[in-house]
């Protein structure tokens, strides 16, 4: 494939879900589809938001909301962006502090019970972000305990590394969060995972990629070349025979700053939740199966609704135009699909 290449920057979090964008660089898809790409560790979603804003990257990482948010000016500088591409499903666990001791293996009316006998004042969890899916599960799942959420919790937003150091020190009483954040407080025997994404919302969105202003139209080349890239990053990025690989990618290329052993217990699996229950890291996290990347009404439409459930937009709003960008993203299969062709090289007939 030899064109100029695009220089653009690309924002996103040391998260496990970052993964499509380290393997796009380490493996040379961005080169072989004419980036050259800088990645921008950035250190929680705010910074992805205000970035984006002042265009000091191009294409960013970003929580499942962000478009809706910057849209539609909801607590932030109204900012035209698109999305032509969700990076991920799933991946994200509820992590309660050890010192609530005893209810992992419980019911959830004995959860419920058991939080409310720990502490007299409400319990107090963070979020990632209050546009993210982790709030959204968190909300599900505290109505599915009965805890009200106004008068047993509060919930803060926190930048997903300091999750843990949070709970270790007692600052907060649970989380919600992607990995490894859930596996780290695991490993340090202070957290126990009490659900998952499999558990409240299975194949919900995650993450997307989120371009800014001038990608929409001026550069629409550019745009769905580096989906038809990241497309082609997730497809590898989900094989289970390639988990193990990555998990030592991101753990020598020092893109995740955990230990191996961590970041293997979430990607390769099995994931421990509770006492007694085990997960597939290939069902925890999905980058490619079940139509991940497709933008579709379905997604969107599920965004906005948890967005009204969690009264982040009012309930009877209509959001006339949308986010996501479908047509992009076919597009960018096409052109996938007729690089895929290009680069066969059939068997020698004998």
């Amino acid at each position: 494939m030899l064109r100029t290449r695009s220089k653009i920057t690309i924002g996103y979090l040391p998260l496990i879900d970052c993964a499509p964008f380290v393997v796009a660089l380490e493996r040379g898809l961005f080169k072989k589809w004419g980036f050259d790409v800088c990645l921008s560790p950035e250190p929680g979603w705010a910074t992805i938001r205000d970035k984006i804003v002042y265009e000091e990257l191009d294409f960013a990482q970003a929580v499942c909301g962000l478009p809706v948010v910057l849209n539609y000016g909801l607590r932030s500088i109204p900012y035209k962006c698109t999305s032509a591409m969700i990076l991920n499903l799933n991946g994200n666990a509820i992590t309660l502090s050890k010192r609530l001791c005893g209810i992992e293996g419980s019911n959830p009316e004995e959860i419920a019970h058991g939080l409310k006998a720990k502490r007299s004042y409400p319990l107090l969890f963070g979020v990632a972000s209050f546009f993210s899916s982790h709030y959204f599960l968190l909300l599900r799942w505290l109505k599915r305990i009965k805890l009200d959420l106004q008068k047993d919790v509060r919930v803060v937003a926190l930048p997903p590394p300091q999750m843990p150091i949070h709970l270790k020190q007692g600052f907060i009483d649970g989380y919600c969060v992607g990995e490894p954040w859930n596996s780290v407080a695991v490993f340090e025997k202070t957290g126990i995972c009490v659900a998952t994404s499999l558990d409240l919302a299975s194949g919900h969105p995650e993450k997307v990629l989120v371009a800014n202003e001038k990608y929409i139209e001026k550069k629409k080349e550019e745009h769905v070349r580096l989906v038809s890239c990241l497309i082609e990053a997730c497809q590898w990025t989900d094989n289970p025979a390639h988990r193990a690989e990555l998990s030592e990618m991101l753990y020598y290329g020092h893109w995740i700053n955990q230990p191996l052993e961590i970041i293997r217990h979430s990607l390769v699996g099995p994931f421990r939740l509770g006492k007694n229950t085990f997960i597939p890291g290939r069902a925890f996290h999905v980058f490619n199966a079940e139509k991940a990347n497709q933008p579709s009404k379905e997604k969107e439409n599920w965004i906005i609704n948890e967005m009204k459930e969690a009264k982040l937009l009012p309930e009877q709003s209509t959001i006339g135009i949308s986010f996501f960008r479908l047509s992009f993203y076919l597009e960018a299969l096409k052109l996938l699909s007729l690089e895929e062709k290009k680069s066969f090289v059939p068997f020698p007939l004998l």
